[in-house]
């Protein structure tokens, strides 16, 4: 309609005819030059929306859309009103310079801000560290300061100002692998070498830790005392660092018992150390389960007499199957020492699902239920296993139901494990979804189980 009548919304409005008339243009221009810098505006999102950064760059979108709109507000002013431009920038210079004295700090935190989204030395969803302490994931950044989630799962606002002056570590970046070194202080009764063997079996039955890249076990100091040990690795994310250290720690600690290795003092403890027990004869070993695995609490000092001869230990090497996957288990067997691996096949394809590592059980399926296992059960390193026939651990079970109820959880764990695993693969077959509801039924009725 401007063009029509032969008017361009880029020069003044003439002052010549009908006052309603220059009313009209006026009104008309205003919309024009409003809706102009709507579409460039909208332009501009939409183009960060393609490019599936509308959160990333939300700082630099309100900038970029106030700098248009303030452009269409001069241009308003200059070619609708016809008022000199040069005035109002003068007066609004002055009126900014009194604001700016008044609002420092709120424009200390503007100005970090667009240093910050020029600089993007984070994003939204990266994990960043403070040297204050405060650390979590970042969720968004606006013009004064930047949002982020804490492990406490708070909500912690920081001003842009102080993310700008402070020492900050992306964990994010270059990639979400994040790495962790703890220190193991060990008793100098064995070799270092020892020790360190002991240890990289422990992070070889992490389920938690990256395997790329490799972890590695270092030995830092050896005296009289102690062998320090510093252990690194890597875990897929910053936040799974606490789970992934607490196995770790529980891991050590197992294979270490399982050498024979203990723990030392901390550092300048002055407490001396105590005497160190003469190492157990493997023909103990059967009993010392019975004693101290927790599946087996319920029993009676006359079970643990008549079970223990019962139990028969087998060696295995480095790659050999100790049960296959879709076999009945005849026994339950009982890791105590060395790593195992359980991998489920899906045709050719293989994928493991977990690793046993000392104190670990498995063939509870085939004790508990007589069902196929899920999992083909296979020696990463050398390996010592106890094994419990069927038929005599089934007198003990119907006497005392905790203990079928402990391996029933423990075996719908391993099926949860399975069915996540195999919904992976959308071209085999998927796991039966009422399995472990069908083999709780079935221990209850085996065992009379409430």
């Amino acid at each position: 309609m401007l063009l029509a009548t032969g008017v361009l919304p880029s020069e003044p409005t003439p002052r010549e005819g009908p006052v309603y008339a220059s009313i009209v243009i006026s009104a008309f221009k205003i919309v024009w030059w409003l809706a102009a810098s709507w579409l460039f505006a909208g332009f501009f999102r939409a183009v960060l929306v393609f490019k599936r950064q509308p959160r990333d760059t939300r700082f630099l979108q309100d900038l970029f859309v106030g700098v248009i709109y303030a452009a269409a507000g001069l241009a308003i002013v200059a070619n609708v009103f016809d008022m000199p431009v040069g005035g109002l920038l003068a007066a609004s210079g002055v009126v900014a310079i009194v604001l700016g004295l008044a609002l420092q700090s709120t424009l200390g935190d503007v100005f970090s801000g667009i240093v910050l989204n020029l600089a993007k030395p984070y994003h939204p969803g990266d994990w960043i560290i403070l040297d204050g302490g405060t650390e979590g994931c970042v969720v968004e950044t606006d013009w004064r300061a930047t949002h982020i989630l804490t492990p406490d799962n708070d909500l912690a606002i920081i001003p842009n100002s102080v993310i700008a002056k402070a020492k900050l570590i992306n964990a994010s970046q270059p990639m979400r692998a994040h790495g962790l070194t703890i220190l193991i202080r060990l008793e100098p009764t064995v070799a270092p070498s020892g020790g360190r063997a002991a240890l990289q079996a422990a992070l070889l039955s992490c389920n938690r830790i990256l395997r790329t890249p490799a972890p590695t076990v270092v030995v830092r100091s050896l005296d009289a005392v102690a062998m320090e040990y510093e252990i690194q690795f890597f875990v897929s994310n910053v936040e799974q660092g606490p789970d992934a250290q607490t196995e770790l720690f529980d891991l050590v600690f197992r294979h270490c018992a399982s050498a024979g290795i203990r723990l030392a003092p901390p550092s300048g403890s002055p407490a001396p150390l105590a005497p160190r027990a003469a190492r157990a004869d493997a023909s103990d070993m059967p009993r010392r389960l019975l004693d101290h695995l927790p599946i087996f609490a319920p029993l009676s000092e006359e079970e643990r007499i008549q079970l223990a001869p019962k139990m028969k230990r087998r060696s295995h090497k480095a790659g050999d199957v100790l049960v296959k996957q879709g076999s009945v288990a005849q026994a339950l067997f009982i890791l105590t020492s060395g790593v195992l691996v359980a991998i489920q096949s899906h045709g050719a394809a293989e994928e493991e699902a977990m690793r046993l590592a000392p104190g670990d059980s498995f063939g509870e399926a085939g004790l508990l239920a007589g069902a196929a296992t899920m999992f083909t059960i296979r020696a990463l390193t050398k390996a010592t296993v106890y094994e419990i026939a069927k038929l005599d651990l089934a007198p003990i079970l119907e006497e005392r139901p905790a203990i079928a109820a402990e391996l029933g959880e423990i075996l719908a764990r391993r099926v949860a494990v399975g069915k996540a695993r195999l919904e992976q693969f959308a071209d085999h077959d998927k796991p039966d979804e009422n399995l472990a509801t069908r083999l709780g039924q079935r221990v209850k009725d085996l065992f009379g189980l409430v």
